[in-house]
């Protein structure tokens, strides 16, 4: 069955990988990658030093305009060094920036790392499409859609939003996704080591039910584990997530291991997995 998946588009999603260049008086920066981002409502670290994001959502529902959210948006990245990165919320039909916060990300000897990003107090003053820009030292590297009371601009096609590997997924009362226990690596005292987890994955907004699976492989693209077929089902302006188990799965040796996302047997995306001794 032929499908439209829309990965990394302007009208949802639009991300690209870049290297940091300075200017060329200066060194060039280390190099840095954006792996993903979500707009939410609250983002948390737990006990275990684990991440929690609540209410993640790709539109805004007001009963009435002009409407105030309080938002906060995850980036995740991969990369060395210190970078800035600059988020703003800007209306698509004007390029008015509504919102928008410029921080400081250190990825302190860590190869995959995130950031919680404050943009309370933003406000949509009229319906449509507004987009969620993500900027690394100056460039622009990622462009989401946010819909406000713009159901004429859905379309059919799920649009990818974010993965990463965590404890579990799910939907609340309001249709918003949640994450519970997102991990930047994994530690074990020694190898060959095995750990239980999932790789959970958001979508956005699509009609219909597609065949959802995902690949585990090493440095050298051995598999390692695979993941079963699971059906994600797929709702025109409605949240979807796919929440991938990996039972005692075996890690041979310390480091950067992938994961491949597939949907209907189209490759999606792929992004490190960090396995480290301790």
């Amino acid at each position: 069955m032929a499908i439209r998946i829309l990965l990394f588009s302007l009208a949802f999603l639009a991300v690209r990988a870049v290297r940091a260049e300075a200017a060329d008086d200066r060194p060039a920066a280390p190099d840095a990658a954006f792996l993903g981002m979500a707009v939410a409502t609250g983002i948390h670290e737990d006990a275990q030093g684990l991440t929690d994001i609540v209410g993640i959502q790709a539109a805004v529902r007001a009963a009435s305009l002009p409407v105030t959210e309080n938002l906060q948006v995850y980036t995740r990245w991969t990369g060395t060094g210190t970078h800035v990165v600059r988020v703003d919320v800007r209306q698509a039909s004007t390029g008015v920036v509504v919102g928008g916060a410029t921080d400081r990300l250190d990825f302190g000897g860590e190869r995959v790392t995130y950031f919680t990003h404050d943009l309370g107090g933003t406000t949509f003053a009229a319906a449509g499409v507004y987009l969620v820009q993500a900027a690394l030292d100056e460039t622009t590297v990622a462009t989401y859609a946010l819909f406000v009371d713009a159901k004429d601009h859905l379309t059919d096609g799920p649009a990818f939003m974010l993965s990463v590997p965590a404890e579990r997924g799910w939907l609340d009362e309001k249709g918003n996704a949640n994450l519970s226990g997102i991990f930047e690596y994994l530690s074990f005292p020694e190898f060959p080591a095995t750990e239980s987890f999932s790789i959970v994955t958001i979508w956005f907004s699509g009609s219909g039910d597609f065949d959802h699976s995902v690949r585990i492989s090493d440095a050298n693209g051995t598999t390692v584990a695979q993941s079963g077929h699971t059906l994600m089902t797929a709702a025109v302006g409605r949240m979807s997530i796919s929440d991938d188990a990996f039972n005692s799965v075996a890690f041979p040796s310390a480091g950067l291991y992938t994961a491949t996302l597939f949907l209907n047997g189209y490759e999606v995306t792929s992004y490190p997995l960090v396995i480290r001794g301790r």
